[in-house]
């Protein structure tokens, strides 16, 4: 089935605000505001000619440029400075001084220099996507700034695309030897410390091995427990969460009473579940796409979600498949045929399959 996309295109300038907030998680911080540039530090820091939030200095959120500093006369021996020059100077020119900008906030607002975190857009242009997509900075999300998942995948999909043409950082004939966060380290002579979650499979591994994660899916938290906060699972180890996960309902033949056919999932703990990543699939490795349940639906505890779709399960038979963000099938339901406006059915939430149709189905409810 053709999936919708959730990120409204961003139009006049006059509508700005508007479209920037259809893009944005819906955290009571995020905010917007505007200002004009007084000169760029470097690729990814920029002052501003009046404070916001009380401060000048602004970092931009979910990216990453090549480092141009040198500690205590250590030779960067690895061509950071050229790479990050050039991520200064493209940003200079692209805001000059006097340029007016808005400024977007995420959940947190600054970082523990006590720099402001944004998204910078000048006009519709997301300059921190720009940098991405001409190979002069790589992803490099923080927790609990973890933009929701439409704009993730946009900045994902911007990195890919320049290490597909081999822009920039991504140069076959001149690449740059280790992440900017990995130059820090050495310049500082640190060594990892945060823990690395994978966007897609909501997994994470432990600082020292965040090679394990690709550049383009890695969130960084600063603690484990951050982590597990967020809904990720140590990698290798299953959800606790998933042993409460049911299909409980299925009406794949949509008639006179309904208009869409609907899958329910019904939580059976008493506590609520984070369904982030998890996908809904009709046939593995084959049928529809499968459908990926957006970041933040949370289903609470003896509560249901429902999926309404178009054309996506069979009248004459079909599979139905709960996966977790890790790939484990939590649960799964197989049926050869259906009646219109009628759905399959747990006999009890949670419990055994009927054997025959529900006439009287109960979307988003008990059934009975």
């Amino acid at each position: 089935m053709k999936r919708l996309s959730f990120m409204a295109p961003l139009v006049v300038a006059v509508a700005l605000a508007l479209a920037l907030a259809s893009i944005l998680s819906p955290t009571a911080e995020a905010a917007t505001y505007t200002s004009t540039v007084e000169y760029v530090k470097d690729g990814d820091t920029l002052m501003l000619t009046k404070p916001v939030q009380g401060t000048r200095e602004v970092r931009l959120l979910g990216i990453d440029t090549p480092e141009t500093f040198v500690v205590d006369g250590k030779d960067p021996g690895n061509q950071i400075d050229p790479h990050g020059n050039a991520a200064t100077d493209y940003l200079s020119e692209l805001l000059p001084k006097g340029t007016d900008i808005t400024l977007v906030t995420d959940e947190e607002e600054f970082d523990g220099n006590g720099r402001l975190l944004a998204y910078i857009y000048k006009g519709d242009l997301d300059v921190n996507e720009d940098l991405l997509r001409k190979g002069l900075a790589a992803t490099y999300v923080i927790w609990p700034n973890t933009h929701e998942a439409n704009r993730y995948q946009s900045y994902s999909e911007a990195l890919t695309e320049a290490q597909a043409a081999q822009v920039g950082i991504w140069d076959n004939g001149d690449p740059l030897q280790e992440q900017p966060f990995e130059y820090r380290l050495r310049m500082f002579n640190n060594t990892p410390n945060k823990y690395v979650g994978d966007f897609d499979t909501k997994e994470y591994v432990a600082p020292e091995d965040y090679e394990q994660v690709s550049i383009e899916n890695r969130v960084f938290f600063f603690s484990e427990q951050d982590a597990i906060d967020a809904g990720y699972t140590k990698q290798g180890e299953d959800s606790p969460n998933d042993a409460s996960l049911y299909i409980n309902e299925l009406l794949p033949d949509p008639d006179t009473n309904y208009d869409s056919e609907w899958i329910e999932i019904y939580n059976d703990s008493t506590e609520s579940i984070d369904l982030s990543g998890y996908k809904i699939d009709d046939l593995l490795d084959g049928g529809q796409e499968p459908y990926t349940i957006p970041s933040g639906t949370v289903i609470p505890a003896q509560g249901y979600y429902v999926w309404e779709t178009q054309y996506y399960f069979n009248n004459s038979g079909d599979d139905a498949y709960l996966i977790a963000p890790n790939g484990t099938i939590v649960d799964a339901y197989s049926y050869t045929s259906s009646e219109n406006d009628h759905s399959w059915y747990r006999t009890s939430d949670g419990g055994e399959w009927s054997n025959t149709m529900d006439p009287t189905p109960t979307k988003g409810a008990a059934n009975e």
